[in-house]
């Protein structure tokens, strides 16, 4: 789903264990993701940290980046728990509950 910041993200957010959110941009192009509705990883990442999220999984990427190595390098500089970057076809198990 797309979303850019709002409460309701927040709310979603709030405890999870597990956060699969998009990140279709960098905060390089913070005024498309605006624009456009959607979240920079950065973004994404900071609402992982101040909601206490256990797992945070980035994804919904646009096609612009061929690298998405500086997506998770921009998260981990605001969420210091567990960081994935999504690929197709990728498994990722569920963290247990707390």
């Amino acid at each position: 789903m797309d979303t850019r910041l709002c409460e309701g993200v927040f709310r979603l957010a709030d405890q999870a264990d597990l956060l699969l959110i998009e990140s279709t941009y960098l905060s390089s192009e913070a005024q498309l993701a605006r624009n456009f509705g959607h979240l920079t990883a950065r973004q994404a990442a900071r609402v992982a940290q101040e909601c206490g999220v256990r797992k945070l999984v980035l994804t919904h990427f646009s096609q612009r980046y061929t690298d998405l190595t500086p997506f998770y390098e921009e998260a981990a500089k605001e969420f210091s728990g567990e960081i994935v970057v999504a690929t197709d076809l990728a498994r990722l198990p569920v963290p247990s509950r707390r």
